[in-house]
């Protein structure tokens, strides 16, 4: 490749797809949505020690189990690719299958937790995202959320986490 010649940019092809709320059978596909979108966030940045206690412990199928129903997943093709958990005015959780991140899926996804959170009558939606997630945080920044508080804290694995909250206001 000729170094001064510039490649066209490709974009990714934009997420098609209907948002819906969850099912009880989806749990599996949430699973494996969440389960493989946390490693993809977290393996180059998070401790090893952090890893292993999330995978020992099957902190996502743990609370999947609990909390499916408050979830809105994106359907594209019969498949799940992304969730959203908005509760009350907080996005609780947000995540896309690696596979098709940077194609619209997870600003689609916050957008429709932000219009539930809307709907219930809030004017600013607000988040935690780990500081072990910088790819997270600049997605959130470049959609209008700002920084509004830090919070460290030793989780039980033994390693000191920071959790970012972010704010945006959505009138």
């Amino acid at each position: 490749m000729n170094p001064m010649r510039h490649e066209p940019i490709i974009a990714p092809a934009q997420v098609g797809g209907a948002i819906r709320p969850a099912r009880a059978d989806d749990l599996d596909a949430l699973v494996e949505v969440g389960r493989r979108s946390w490693l993809s966030a977290f393996a180059q940045t998070a401790p090893f020690a952090l890893i292993s206690w999330w995978v020992r412990e099957d902190r996502t199928r743990r609370l999947y189990e609990q909390c499916w129903a408050e979830m809105h997943v994106l359907e594209e093709d019969g498949v799940i690719i992304g969730l959203v958990q908005p509760q009350i005015d907080e996005i609780n959780g947000l995540w896309v299958h690696p596979q098709s991140q940077a194609a619209g899926a997870g600003t689609r996804l916050l957008r429709h937790g932000e219009a539930l959170i809307r709907r219930g009558g809030h004017q600013i939606a607000w988040l935690t995202c780990s500081g072990f997630n910088g790819a997270a945080l600049a997605f959130y920044a470049r959609r209008g959320y700002q920084e509004t508080q830090r919070v460290r804290t030793l989780h039980p694995c033994g390693v000191e986490i920071e959790d970012i909250r972010m704010e945006r206001l959505i009138l």
